[in-house]
């Protein structure tokens, strides 16, 4: 019964396996061919197409033939490449056809994978040379992996021989000889961690790079050698008896165990090596290869041993489900964090979900990891600076720089035109300094307040029949003659009318342009020339030509003085003309008053007439050296000539007259003359270097500005010379302006005072002070006098209180403000409702949390106490299986059976066959009564969806309800709908609230069943722990009991041996003794009673006292025998009762497994 007892309690004993919480761990290895015998191809094989004969050595110098015939693969003559998987059966192997070079064996994986180590059994005769290779991206590229030889330096000349120092290194591996026997069966071995262990790179790197494939190929590329025997040569080919491809799912050092395969074409408990990792340190991927949705804020990184490079869980802030690494992000934190969120949800942003997005602004009620963190902005999309964000500390609206107000949803004053694509907001108002009363516009249109007789949105333009002088502030009336034009309009700027055919002149009161005259008479065209004439041609009047700057003459058809001779262009001189016209001026000035004192005596002339002839020869110079204009020119000529007249006179005179005393003072006269000469002359020469120099460069822009700035200056002129009559003409209508308000004003004044009196009994109020007021006067209320002195007392106005039939624009206002007042009331209790809510469901998650959680580490529990078990499982098989083989070995000694038996008898177990059979059936009741998380939180993922949704939309309606608000106008006419939006509100509020109260108590119920299950797999584990030191005990007997047989067994051969060489010797001895007696009968010695005849008598007794003990000890072993029968009769019973029982620890892992799946499929 004990032994039943420890036999059934090493099924609960659990064992260490990898630990993946301290660094890498690695799921056990398997035969990645198992479950993949279709997945296995050669490129040649025996027998497909027809039976071929194969000729190998037999015994010595003997050879014997047999046939192939794969043409169906289960027969016994058939060798395909299936033969070789572990599971064949026996004398099954891979044959290729006679002398096929070379042959290649290939695995499709389809999926990665680790090799561990690849083991081919060759059935001779081995091949001299193979490459094994593998592929990472199936099949399309291959990589060698190894090479191997019996020669490698000439079968691969350019692989090296030596071990590899790096991991993008291979070499060759020198096969050892096969013997004498090339026929024998041989084993090629190869693991790829094995070939780089000298390389000082991590573990985890080495399987990465060199332990992964997808696909394995081994490509005989070299024929074994063969003896030659006399008669029929033997057969050459490749042989393969076995061939395992030991390895694991890939999980990079992340993972443990590969699961199962769930699909429907997969058998249970199936042997195959699945892809897919149990992966664990918040690792994802069906090779653990990246880090889960959420865990990627570090780079992910293979495990390694010490270290499990888990993946680190993003900070989101509760708003996002998942995030994604940012290397540039990694970097600039210093390497510490870079994980950015996506797809944030509650209406925030960021890489870590930590602001509000745009449209909305912190809750001051909230905090920044609450579904509620962020409600909607109030502020204009057009007015603020980033469209309708706000300030994410303060929730204030930033305004663009000429808007105003909280929401920035109005124009500055003097501002208009609010629109979200200028980036100042609104427009500045650019009303007209002398047609608006001021500078600032309606700030929606941007209508300027315009004067009498202006209109247009900057008041800049003059109503119908009215025109703007330069010279004016106000718009001045056309003054269009009715008879003589076409209609009262006159040009905005100019004021000239629209004159009918006849008449001309601004107000059509003239002739018409080139004419003069009387219009009611008769005009005369103007004789002018038109091309240097003014547009009037004209004066209207007198026919005097109007002549343009620069032009002159009666009929306007010269260029005046200071103008180059150019008619009609009469460009303006240089200024160098001026300087000399006007030294010119200085110089005739000069001469007229030194005419009077001209000598009147002969002889005297005779000192001034060289002087008179020098200046006649310097104005000569001057006016043949430039071009004057004609005036000039005629001037200086006119000059010369009075000087040549006035010089013959004088020597006419002077041939006349005696000689005269000189006349004093006159000689300095004629100094200072000639210094002016001789000063004029400098300067002429200097002009004309400057002249001549500047002859040889570009003037021509210097000139056109020049040019330009005089046009303007002469049109300026010409203004300001215009503008005398238009003043006279305003003085005028001011004197008329004056007469007519002296006229009309006092008739304005009398009724005024009459309209006055009027307003004291006219018009009554009484009427309008029911329907604004909602009272009734009992006396007539006028503008001037009202009972009360105002229309709506206080005191008199009625209340109107809810569901009331009110009268009165002010009553209804004012239970409008006591309702506007009653909703913000209502918004601020439902905002603490909110938060409220926000806080629960907060609470709720983490709970779900806490359960995933608790969930997951049950999960894991089970699955360690389901491989613990399945473990325990196999080592108790193992054990029994020692003892039946212990007491059914017929080399087992008596003494160590007994020994075995007496231990297990007196062996003392922590725990009763009853008491133990309790706690497993404990186990099973508690997997069966496990909560149905799944469920639980199936229904809690839809139902905090519904309760966000809820609240999203409560916080959205408050936040509308905020703006109705904030709007008086939307208040007044939507109040009703904002009450019933309120009670809607505040029930998705409750129903949110109710919703996350129920997942609370769901989730609650939960933790309470899962703690207790949680408990009884540790009560599990604290079972066994005194068991261990027995069962180690009782595998330790068994070793050495099992020794001590071995020991016995070979005691007993030499045993037999020794009895083998005693019998040669009892029959030498027979013989001898038959001699002896013999030869004493011939020397007549018969009586026997000599020294031989003692000596053969004593042994006869020896031998039969020995016979006798022999026979005793016989029987002892044979009653001894019997009793162990019956003890191991007794133990193969109680075996049969243990694997009862392991049966039903089957079922139990069964369910666990089951419930394992379900929980981890829910973390999932």
């Amino acid at each position: 019964m004990r032994i039943l007892l420890l036999l059934a309690a090493v099924a609960a004993v659990s064992s260490t396996h990898t630990d993946c919480s301290r660094g890498a761990c690695y799921p056990p290895s398997g035969d990645l061919l198992q479950g993949r015998a279709h997945q296995l191809h050669a490129s040649s094989t025996c027998g497909l197409t027809g039976s071929e004969v194969y000729c190998t050595p037999f015994q010595v110098r003997r050879m014997k033939c047999c046939p192939c015939d794969s043409r169906n693969p289960t027969s016994q003559l058939a060798h395909t490449v299936q033969d070789v998987l572990s599971t064949a059966g026996p004398d099954r192997w891979w044959q290729s056809k006679k002398d096929v070079n070379p042959v290649t064996l290939q695995l499709d994986l389809h999926d990665l994978f680790q090799l561990d180590n690849l083991v081919l059994s060759f059935k001779g005769p081995r091949p001299d040379a193979l490459v094994i290779e593998r592929t990472l991206d199936k099949g399309k590229t291959w990589q060698p992996a190894l090479y191997m030889a019996s020669d490698c330096q000439t079968t691969f000349p350019g692989v090296a021989t030596t071990t590899p120092r790096t991991l993008d290194q291979t070499y060759c591996y020198t096969l050892p000889p096969t013997g004498g026997n090339s026929y024998r069966d041989q084993i090629v071995q190869f693991c790829p961690l094995r070939q780089y262990s000298y390389v000082p790179v991590p573990n985890g790197q080495k399987i990465k790079d060199v332990a992964g494939l997808t696909g394995l190929r081994v490509r005989l590329t070299d024929l074994g050698d063969v003896p030659r025997l006399p008669g029929r040569a033997l057969s050459k080919f490749y042989a393969l008896r076995e061939m395992r491809v030991m390895g694991s799912c890939m999980c990079h050092g992340h993972a443990n165990r590969c699961l199962p395969d769930t699909s429907s074409n997969s058998l249970p408990n199936s042997i195959q090596v699945n892809p897919q990792c149990e992966c664990q340190h918040n690792t994802a991927g069906v090779n653990c290869e990246r880090c889960a949705e959420l865990y990627n804020d570090l780079p992910w990184s293979p495990a390694e041993e010490g270290n499990t490079h888990t993946c680190k869980r993003c900070e989101c802030n509760n708003h996002a489900g998942r995030c994604r690494f940012d290397q540039a992000v990694y970097e600039a934190s210093g390497r510490r964090s870079g994980g950015v969120c996506e797809e944030c949800m509650h209406h925030t942003a960021g890489p870590k979900c930590d602001r509000c997005a745009p449209g909305y602004q912190p809750n001051p009620r909230s905090r920044m990891d609450l579904p509620d963190a962020c409600t909607r902005c109030l502020c204009s999309a057009e007015g603020a600076v980033e469209g309708d964000q706000c300030d994410d500390s303060t929730g204030s609206c930033q305004c663009k720089a000429n808007v105003e107000g909280p929401r920035c949803d109005r124009c500055k004053r003097g501002y208009y035109g609010l629109s979200a694509s200028n980036p100042l907001g609104c427009t500045k108002c650019s009303c007209s300094p002398d047609g608006s009363d001021s500078s600032v516009c309606d700030s929606v249109t941007g209508q300027c307040p315009c004067r009498p007789h202006f209109h247009g949105l900057t008041c800049e333009q003059c109503a119908q029949g009215y025109w703007k002088p330069i010279w004016a502030r106000g718009c001045e009336p056309c003054g269009c003659d009715p008879t003589k034009s076409q209609s009262d309009t006159c040009d905005q700027w100019t004021g000239r009318c629209q004159c009918r055919p006849g008449f001309g002149g601004r107000t059509c009161t003239e002739c018409p342009d080139n004419k003069y005259g009387d219009p009611l008479i008769r005009c005369r065209p103007c004789q002018c020339n038109s091309e240097g004439t003014l547009p009037e041609g004209c004066d209207k009047k007198t026919g005097a030509c109007l002549c343009r700057l620069g032009v002159t003459g009666a009929r306007c058809d010269s260029c005046s003085r200071g103008h180059c001779d150019s008619f009609p262009a009469c460009e303006m001189c240089p200024s160098c003309f001026f300087t000399l016209d006007a030294q010119r001026e200085n110089l005739t000035l000069g001469l007229e008053r030194l005419s009077p004192s001209l000598p009147t005596r002969p002889g005297v002339t005779g000192e001034y007439g060289s002087r008179i002839r020098a200046l006649e020869a310097r104005l000569t110079q001057i006016r043949d050296s430039i071009s004057l204009p004609p005036n000039s020119a005629r001037q200086i000529n006119d000059a010369l000539s009075q000087l040549s007249r006035l010089r013959d006179q004088m020597e006419q005179v002077n041939d006349d007259l005696s000689p005269l005393e000189t006349v004093p003072g006159l000689g300095s006269q004629l100094d200072k003359l000639q210094a002016l000469l001789d000063g004029l002359g400098l300067e002429y020469n200097a002009k004309n270097d400057a002249l001549i120099k500047s002859g040889s460069t570009n003037n021509t822009g210097a000139f056109s500005a020049i040019k330009t700035a005089y046009d303007e200056s002469t049109d300026a002129a010409k203004s300001v010379e215009a503008s005398g009559k238009t003043v006279q003409q305003s003085a005028a209508a001011r004197e008329d302006t004056l007469d007519l308000q002296n006229k009309v004003q006092p008739a304005n004044t009398r009724d005024l005072a009459k309209l006055n009196q009027h307003l004291v009994s006219r018009p009554d109020l009484t009427p309008a002070a029911k329907q604004v007021c909602g009272i009734v006067r009992s006396t007539p209320c006028t503008p001037v006098q009202c009972e009360g002195g105002e229309l709506c007392p206080a005191e008199k106005v009625p209340t109107c209180g809810p569901g009331e039939n009110c009268v009165g624009a002010l009553p209804l206002s004012n239970r409008a403000v006591n309702d506007a007042q009653e909703v913000t009331d209502r918004l601020s209790r439902l905002s603490g409702k909110i938060t409220q809510a926000a806080e629960q469901l907060k609470e709720t998650q983490e709970t779900t949390n806490q359960v995933r959680q608790s969930t997951e580490k049950l999960s894991n529990q089970m699955k360690k106490a389901r491989d613990d078990l399945e473990e325990d499982l196999k080592q108790a098989r193992d054990v029994v299986k020692d003892l039946k083989d212990f007491l059914t070995s017929p080399t087992s000694n008596l003494t160590d059976i007994q020994e075995v038996s007496d231990w297990i008898l007196k062996a003392k177990l922590p725990l009763s066959l009853a008491a133990l059979k309790r706690k497993l059936e404990e186990l099973k009741d508690l997997a069966a009564g496990l909560p149905d998380s799944t469920a639980v939180l199936k229904e809690a993922d839809p139902q905090l969806d519904t309760a966000r949704k809820l609240l999203e939309e409560a916080v959205d309606a408050r936040d509308a309800a905020l703006g109705v608000k904030a709007d008086v106008d939307g208040l007044l006419q939507g109040l009703d709908s904002v009450e019933g939006s309120l009670t809607a509100l505040e029930g998705k509020v409750q129903d949110s609230m109710d919703i996350t109260d129920k997942l609370n108590k769901n989730l609650a119920k939960a933790k309470a069943q899962l703690t207790p299950a949680e408990k009884a797999i540790g009560d599990v584990s604290a079972l066994t722990t005194g068991m261990k030191p027995q069962l180690a005990d009782l595998k330790d007997l068994l070793q050495t009991g099992g020794q001590l047989a071995q020991d016995a067994t070979e005691d007993a051969g030499k045993a037999e041996e020794e009895a083998d060489a005693a019998a040669k010797d009892l029959l030498s001895l027979e013989k001898q003794l038959e001699r002896l007696q013999a030869a004493e009968a011939g020397s007549g010695r018969g009586d026997g009673a000599g020294t031989t005849g003692d000596r053969l008598k004593s042994l006869q007794q020896g031998a039969e006292s020995l016979g006798k003990d022999t026979g005793d000890i016989m029987k002892a072993l044979a009653d001894k025998a019997d009793s162990l029968r019956k003890l191991q009769d007794e133990v193969v019973k109680k075996s049969g009762m243990l694997e009862g029982l392991d049966a039903k620890l089957k079922g139990l892992l069964e369910k666990l497994r089951r419930k394992a799946n379900t929980l981890s499929t829910c973390l999932g």
